[in-house]
C-alpha cells in the first residue's frame, strides 16, 4: 500500500490539535506517518502530541512559522503520498481512501484540495482567484469588497482550479521532489497560493474535489497573531 505521511504545524491550538490528530488516526490507514512540528507552544500543545504514540514530534524552539516550519517536516517525510494539514482541521475516515482514488483516476494531478465546511456543514472557500494586483489595489484601497475572496465552486466532480488553501493539500512526493519545498519569504499567508503557482509552471494541474469534504474551524491559529 502507498505509505502517506501527515505534516502539521502547531501553535497554541491544542483542542484544535487533538480533534485533528484523532480525526485522523480514526481513519485507521496503513502504512502511515505523522509529523507534528510545534512552533514553540506555550499551551499543553507538545503533550497532546505526545498523548498519540505514533506522531512524531519536532519542538522548534521559537515560532519559525508556517512555511519553514512546514519545510521542516517536508524534509523528514517518507510518504508516497503527503498530506499538509492543519491542526484546525478534521478530516472524514474514508479521507485516505478517496483521496488515493481520486490519484488513481487522475495519476497527473499536482496536488488535490477538498471541500471545506465549517463545523455546522456549512460550506466554505478554499479556492482562491487568480492574483491580481488590480482586484488587490481595488479591494484594499478602493473598497470593493469580495474580489480576493476564495470560494467553494459549485460541482459535485472533481475541477481544475487555480489555487486552493494550504489548509488541506495532498499530493505525491513527486509534486515535491519537482516543485521544491514552499517558499520561506514570508512568516505566513500566500505560501499556498505560490505553491500552486509554482505547480502550475510546470504544466501539472490542481484539483479542488467536492468529493472529499472536511471540517476547518477557519483562523484557529492565526487569530492569536498580531496584525
Amino acid at each position: 500500500m502507498n505509505r502517506i505521511s501527515v505534516v502539521i504545524v502547531s501553535w497554541n491550538v491544542v483542542g484544535s490539535l487533538r480533534a485533528c490528530l484523532e480525526s485522523v488516526f480514526a481513519c485507521h490507514y496503513t502504512p502511515l506517518e505523522v509529523i507534528v512540528i510545534d512552533n514553540a507552544s506555550t499551551d499543553e500543545s507538545v503533550k497532546v502530541s505526545r498523548e498519540f504514540k505514533q506522531v512524531t514530534l519536532i519542538q522548534n524552539t521559537k515560532n519559525l512559522g508556517f512555511p519553514k516550519a512546514l519545510n521542516i517536516g517536508l524534509r523528514q517525510s517518507r510518504g508516497d503520498f503527503i498530506l499538509v494539514l492543519n491542526p484546525d482541521t478534521r478530516i472524514p475516515i474514508d479521507f485516505f481512501k478517496k483521496s488515493l482514488t481520486f490519484y488513481q483516476a487522475y495519476p497527473q494531478a499536482g496536488l488535490m484540495g477538498p471541500k471545506f465546511t465549517d463545523p455546522d456543514g456549512t460550506p466554505q472557500g478554499s479556492v482562491f482567484p487568480e492574483p491580481s494586483i488590480l482586484d488587490t489595489l481595488r479591494e484594499f484601497w478602493l473598497g470593493q469588497k469580495g474580489l480576493t475572496l476564495k470560494e467553494c465552486p459549485k460541482t459535485d466532480k472533481p475541477i481544475p482550479v487555480n489555487s486552493l488553501s494550504g489548509a488541506c493539500m495532498f499530493f505525491p512526493k513527486n509534486t515535491l521532489f519537482q516543485v521544491g519545498l514552499f517558499t520561506e519569504e514570508v512568516f505566513m499567508y500566500y505560501e499556498d497560493l505560490d505553491y500552486c503557482r509554482r505547480i502550475r509552471k510546470l504544466g501539472k494541474k490542481i484539483y479542488f474535489n467536492p468529493q472529499i469534504a472536511i471540517v476547518h474551524e477557519h483562523g484557529a491559529s492565526s487569530s492569536q497573531t498580531p496584525k
